[in-house]
């Protein structure tokens, strides 16, 4: 049975048309908004040219906030040809979100969606190489224990689902601590199996975790780039307790067995320097070592700080400047940023 359209609606289906076909084709897609959804829904089923020519699809939703699932879903259906995937979508999303969604491009995902509604697909999309995770949802165990991702090369995760995954040979990680309860070391410890090809590591450590950067070196010795992200802890006075890094001497030993590392950056609450010990100090000990028979690191050239200093946050840039034989460590930038500022591997 056919439907006659008014006069209204077939001047809206065409204006739809004209402008489904006049739209740009884009690579990179970011949706932010529930009409921007919307409208790419709409114009996606007018010219499905729209849709084919994504490769890199961003949707974050605000959190708190109602949003068409099955639009997320009419989104997914339209992109075969996407091979990086965000998905940032408010707490309360259907679990079933992703159910029956295929996407055989895809190579890289990265969503903050409960991992009870991701075994279906992650388990079809086996072939994943990169995958960030958010927290775990409401299960008192992950349910992507067992979850087996052999060509996956980078991992970020939970520390308590990290090794519940069964991965390939990774090359970048990155150990989130989302729980006051939870704990990098099992993690780390599980890293080492694979760490013959791991380039870069991001671990989150609590601030009394002095052991942090012995357990990496001993699990992932050929590491390139480190970096440390301390999270704060609930025990009486944090701010004052001593930091794994205080020990000039045993860090700068412990550095010294990651032969191959480049890069290290650390983010902590307090500032390193000391009242005895200015920050060129603390980094150059670091990297050089103290006293007479000190062995300057062989390959470390750059050292990022992300601190707390005078109750503002501060991001230092020091890199290892001169001549071979006679180079020196140099503050390359300093600058005041906001509490939650991150930096990149």
């Amino acid at each position: 049975m056919s439907t006659t359209l008014s006069p209204t609606r077939s001047g809206n289906r065409a204006a739809l048309e004209n402008r489904a076909q006049i739209h740009p084709e884009r690579r990179d897609v970011h949706i932010t908004t529930v009409p921007e959804l919307q409208t790419f829904v709409m114009l996606g089923n007018y010219n499905e040219n729209i849709g084919c020519a994504v490769e890199y699809l961003n949707i974050s939703l605000p959190e708190g906030e109602g949003y068409p699932a099955q639009a997320v879903r009419a989104v997914l259906r339209m992109i075969p040809n996407v091979k990086c995937l965000v998905l940032n979508l408010p707490f309360e999303s259907p679990v079933s979100l992703l159910n029956g969604v295929t996407l055989l491009s895809l190579r890289t995902l990265s969503t903050n969606l409960p991992h009870r509604g991701l075994v279906a697909f992650l388990v079809t999309h086996h072939f994943l190489t990169a995958l960030m995770l958010g927290t775990c949802g409401r299960s008192a165990t992950c349910p992507l224990r067992g979850l087996r991702l052999e060509g996956l090369q980078s991992l970020q995760s939970p520390s308590s689902c990290f090794t519940g995954i069964t991965a390939g040979p990774l090359v970048t990680a990155t150990v989130n601590l989302t729980r006051l309860t939870s704990m990098s070391a099992l993690a780390i410890h599980n890293i080492s199996s694979a760490s013959s090809r791991l380039y870069s590591l991001a671990v989150d450590h609590f601030s009394n975790d002095y052991d942090i950067l012995s357990r990496v070196a001993a699990a992932a010795p050929n590491l390139r780039k480190l970096k440390l992200n301390e999270k704060p802890t609930t025990e009486r006075g944090e701010g004052r307790l001593r930091r794994p890094w205080n020990d000039i001497r045993g860090w700068h030993l412990t550095l010294l067995q990651m032969t191959h590392l480049e890069e290290l950056h650390l983010r902590t609450s307090i500032s390193v320097a000391t009242p005895t010990s200015k920050e060129l100090d603390v980094v150059t000990g670091w990297a050089n070592g103290v006293g007479d028979r000190a062995i300057a690191h062989p390959s470390l050239y750059h050292i990022a700080i992300i601190q707390n200093a005078s109750g503002e946050h501060q991001l230092s840039h020091w890199f290892k400047k001169g001549p071979k034989g006679n180079q020196v460590w140099i503050l390359v930038s300093s600058a005041l940023v906001q509490r939650n500022e991150t930096f990149t591997l």
